[in-house]
Order: structure tokens, then C-alpha cells, then sequence
């Protein structure tokens, strides 16, 4: 990630923007709204000589947002900037995706910013957001219960954002106020429109900016905005080394990741490849995980969710929780749904987060699903055996078994009707089948069908759940024999 903050005691920070040095003479798209503050920035822009396009978003919730486009487009004309317009159906959107019509318009709006970006071939896309909108958007957070990332508020440089990882998003008025602006704007001799709507108390933004501000400037704090912007800064300061505290993390755990069908590749290859995202499967050591402080937990987890390109809106403090919990405390080959097309399972020592999962092949090992045995046979020490005994109790997928107390080289079979299993840990009681897949909880439907290991004397291994008391390994097994199902 290497959206930052960019501080330098130029309040503008335009000198950073606006050099041409060491860049490319690709332009600069700049979303236009019509009001002052993004007239002085495309008026900036173009002043100071930096290729720059226009684009104009009609969202279609005023009568007068049409009027607004046309004095843009005048404008842009009457400097020769080229002009882009876009609209679309704000209502229709919300409603189709369950949001609320500000959060609506905003995702409108940059996807035609981004996409426009992207067909003229623009270094970025700049928006002109300022010290105010910054000090109501953490305002906003902080009365929404946000952490670290939601009171960083917004940067002025991303790279990767969230609609494009290839082209940044630039804010170069976050470090001046709506005053200076207007200000400035007054001596350029720049004309303007205001926009009605952001006087609308239906809007909380709106309600933080006329109201909830004025109040603290007046009773609190003559400068809030310049206070909240501060904390911005310092918690995106501290925002960024807890993010490269989670890489380095993930690299340690060993983080695997998939695209499709592709191969395997590791997170250390993301920088250099944005094209492997997004991810449909990763994979991680959970002991790993399991050992880390419960702040870096969640922030591997939202990491790795933005790998995998999920809305992290979508994903709140209560399922970043619900994750965390099944990953320290899930049980060995136990899946669970997560939100929409997204499943959680614990294997062995590895976390797994997967877009797509095969229930019964995962869970319930069935028959007719064309499984095979692997068998190995092997001679252990007395200083050996804990090792086995502990993996056989880490990674039931896998049967680690006494080979001496084995009748008959094992085969694959469903279980039989009234037949009963010795489960280890049951201290050598026998139960009928039916029984302990009921206390199993194994669905109904998958029982007839299940998967289990046998010899001539009866059932040793069912898969994911259980070994034989039988022949389980015990303190004087010196020679053991190991089954793995594989396709």
C-alpha cells in the first residue's frame, strides 16, 4: 500500500502536484462539481500548464444539476480544457445495491472518474476535497464507532484506492480550508455555483457541517478543522506501520494465494503483479495467527479480504470478530459460511478463506465422490512418537495409526448399516454408526454415502472426524502406518 499523506509545509502541497519534472505529459483528469472548490482546482491545474481533462457527473438528483453541467462545460470551453460528461440514475443504483443515496452517488461518480481516467490514458484522477470535508469525514467516523482506518480519514495520494490499482487518486486542496479557497478563488475572479443540496439536513455530513462543527469551533475549539485534520495525519501515520507490520506478518505466515485456477503464488509477489488479484483462495499458518496481538489479527484479516477485492464496507467490526474467533478457536476441517460467496475453514495448521467450496467433498467425504487411499508404513523411535501422536491429533485429514493393530491392509467402503465404531477417546466404548455420525452432527443426507476406512475387523479411520480407539497410537507403538485420502 502506498497511499500516504503528504506533508511539507507547503499548506497547498500544489508544488508536489503541479511539477513537471521527472512526469510524463499525460493528463490530469479532475472531477468537476461546478462549485469553488473544484473550479480553483481545475483553474490551478491549467494555470500552472499541466495537461488536464474535465469530467462532469450528472448524478440526477436536483433539477439544477443540469444547469451546473453546462456552466462547467462554458468553462472548460472557454480555456480550451477538454470536457467530459457523465451521468447516471443515483436512485436507482441505491436501491438496486441496498445503499444509501450519498454513499450511492459516490461510488457512481468515481466509477465514471476512473473509468474516464482509464479511456483517456490520464497519470490520475484528482478530486478536491479540503481541510473541511477531512474534519467532517472523521467527524463521521468517530460518531460511527470507526478505528485506526476511519479516522485516518481520507489521503492525498492513493495508489492502489479502491477503484483502480493502477491509476492514484490525488487530493491536493486537503491541506486548505473552504475559507482559503474561496478566498483565493475571489482573486483568480473565478465564478462558481453553489449546490442547494449541501444545505440539506437530510444529509449527516451536511447536519456535521452546519451544525455539529459551528458548535465546537464556537464552544470548544476555534480550530476543530485543523485539530481533526492533525489527527488524520498522525493516525495514518501510525495506520501505515501497522500495515507493513501485517505484510511482514503474512510473509511469516507463509500467505498463499490463488486466482481461479491459476497456481499458488505468495503475497510477496502482489507488488509487482497487481494483475493476480483479485484472489479466490488464501491460505495461511494459523499458528501464526493464533500468536499475534488481536489488533494485527484483524488488520491481517482485512488485508487479506482486500485481496480478494471484497467491499470492505460489506465487512464490519462484528464479522472481522466472528473471523477471528473461528480461526483461533474453529476445529480442525470445520468450514463456515462468512458473507455472501465467502467460506472460513480451519485444515490442519492452515487458515482458509475460499470463494468457492465443494461442501461434500470438504466436510463429508463421500464414496461415490472417486476418493483413493494412500499408505505408508514406517518405523518410529520412542523420541519420535510424540511427534506423530501430535500431528495425528493436529491434522485429522490425515490417519496416523498403531501399524500392528491393523487386521487386514486398509481399504475405502461406506459404513454399514447397524455396524458399530470404537471412536478413540470414547475409552474403548463401541456406539453404532448411525449414533456417532448423529452426535457428529454429519447431516442426514451425507451419512449413507460417507467415507470411511476399514479392515478386515472393521472400521479404523473415518475421515475428518475420527480414528479406531482400536488402533490409535499409544506409548508403545514403534511402527506405524499412515493414511491419506487422496483423488
Amino acid at each position: 500500500m502506498t497511499s500516504t499523506n503528504l506533508r511539507n509545509g507547503d499548506r497547498s502541497r500544489f508544488s508536489f502536484f503541479l511539477r513537471n519534472e521527472n512526469r510524463d505529459l499525460s493528463p490530469f483528469l479532475i472531477g468537476v462539481s461546478g462549485g469553488v472548490d473544484s473550479i480553483y482546482l481545475l483553474h490551478r491545474f491549467h494555470q500552472a500548464g499541466r495537461p488536464v481533462i474535465a469530467a462532469v457527473f450528472n448524478h440526477g438528483l436536483r433539477p439544477e444539476a443540469a444547469e451546473e453541467c453546462e456552466f462547467t462545460a462554458a468553462f472548460c470551453a472557454e480555456r480550451n480544457i477538454p470536457c467530459v460528461q457523465g451521468s447516471g440514475d443515483v436512485a436507482a443504483y441505491a436501491a438496486e445495491h441496498s445503499l444509501g443515496i450519498e454513499e450511492a452517488a459516490r461510488k457512481l461518480r468515481y466509477q465514471f472518474l476512473f473509468r474516464t481516467a482509464e479511456e483517456q490514458g490520464c497519470a490520475a484522477v484528482a478530486t478536491a476535497h479540503h481541510a473541511n470535508d477531512q474534519a467532517e469525514t472523521v467527524l463521521m467516523h468517530i460518531l460511527r464507532g470507526a478505528g485506526t482506518d476511519g479516522l485516518s480519514g481520507m489521503r492525498e495520494y492513493e495508489l492502489p484506492n479502491a477503484f483502480s490499482k493502477t491509476i492514484p487518486l490525488i487530493r491536493p486542496l486537503l491541506g486548505l480550508t473552504r475559507a482559503e479557497i474561496e478566498s483565493s478563488a475571489r482573486e483568480a475572479g473565478l465564478t462558481w455555483r453553489e449546490d442547494r443540496s449541501n444545505t440539506d439536513p437530510a444529509y449527516t455530513r451536511n447536519r456535521i457541517r452546519l451544525d455539529l462543527i459551528p458548535k465546537l469551533e464556537s464552544e470548544y475549539n476555534p480550530q476543530i478543522v485543523r485539530a481533526l485534520c492533525r489527527l488524520a495525519e498522525t493516525t495514518a501515520a501510525d495506520k501505515d506501520i501497522l500495515e507493513r507490520t501485517c505484510s511482514e506478518m503474512l510473509l511469516y505466515a507463509g500467505l498463499l494465494l490463488r486466482k481461479g485456477d491459476s497456481p499458488v503464488f505468495s503475497c510477496r509477489d502482489l507488488p509487482e503483479r497487481p494483475d493476480l488479484l483479485p484472489c479466490s483462495h488464501a491460505e495461511w499458518s494459523r499458528k501464526v495467527y493464533q500468536n499475534a496481538a488481536e489488533g494485527l489479527r484483524l488488520r491481517m484479516l482485512r488485508m487479506i479480504f482486500s485481496f480478494m477485492d471484497l467491499d470492505l464496507s460489506d465487512i464490519g467490526y462484528i464479522n472481522l470478530k466472528e473471523a477471528d474467533r473461528f480461526f483461533l478457536n474453529g476445529r480442525i476441517n470445520q468450514t463456515i459460511p462468512f458473507i455472501t460467496g465467502i467460506w472460513l475453514r480451519c485444515e490442519g495448521d492452515k487458515a482458509l478463506i475460499l470463494t468457492k467450496i465443494n461442501n461434500t467433498q470438504w466436510k463429508y467425504p463421500q464414496f461415490s465422490q472417486g476418493w483413493d487411499l494412500s499408505v505408508e508404513t514406517a518405523d518410529i523411535t520412542e523420541k519420535e512418537l510424540p511427534d506423530y501422536m501430535e500431528k495425528a491429533r493436529l491434522h485429522p485429514e490425515t490417519a496416523i495409526l498403531d501399524a500392528n493393530q491393523i487386521a487386514s491392509w486398509p481399504f475405502l467402503r461406506k459404513p454399514i448399516r447397524g455396524e458399530r465404531f470404537d471412536p478413540y477417546g470414547n475409552r474403548g466404548h463401541t456406539q453404532k454408526i448411525s449414533d456417532f455420525l448423529i452426535n457428529s452432527k454429519i447431516p442426514l443426507q451425507y451419512r449413507s454415502d460417507l467415507l470411511v476406512a476399514a479392515d478386515e475387523a472393521g472400521i479404523i479411520w473415518i475421515p475428518g472426524l475420527r480414528v479406531s480407539n482400536r488402533c490409535a497410537l499409544n506409548r508403545s507403538t514403534r511402527h506405524i502406518m499412515i493414511l491419506r485420502l487422496i483423488k
